[in-house]
């Protein structure tokens, strides 16, 4: 590698630490971009109630998935260098209450609360729980709407 190549390389990644510089640190010591991440998508209803789930991000449709009580539905990935990658996810109950929402963004205290590799979503009846695996307790972020999304 010629010595221009190199000067180009490190002006790249001493901007790009810049740019954007970490204000937690992770605790496996590695940043965002190179850690292996996991979603998990739990149905927690009562009742013997399935869940609809969809979920995707730009590049990847994950599929539409139908789960039994006290199933989830995982994924693993690892987030692209420019710290974009976005997932979200549509979930129904009973054809009845609809939520739509992020399940994964470029957001240092949603890293934290996945602690920085599991990032756990789980449906009640009250609505959509994240685990906070920092706090070892479960914060409601969404509660359902009525109805289905309509296109």
């Amino acid at each position: 590698m010629s010595c221009s190549y190199c000067l180009i390389l490190l002006i790249v990644l001493a901007l790009a630490k810049v740019i954007h510089p970490f204000s937690v640190a992770p605790q496996q010591g590695l940043p965002p971009e190179f850690t292996r991440w996991n979603v998990y998508v739990v149905n927690g209803l009562s009742n013997r109630t399935m869940l609809f789930l969809h979920c995707k991000s730009k590049d990847d449709d994950l599929g539409i998935h139908n789960l039994s009580p006290e199933t989830n539905f995982t994924w693993s990935f690892q987030q692209n260098l420019f710290r974009r990658t976005l997932f979200w996810c549509y979930m129904s109950k009973d054809n009845n209450a609809h939520a739509a929402f992020k399940v994964f963004w470029q957001d240092v205290l949603l890293f934290h609360k996945c602690s920085w590799k599991n990032c756990i979503w789980i449906a009640k009846d009250d609505g959509i729980y994240m685990k906070d695996l920092f706090r070892n307790s479960d914060e409601i972020r969404w509660h359902w709407k009525p109805g289905l999304l309509q296109d």
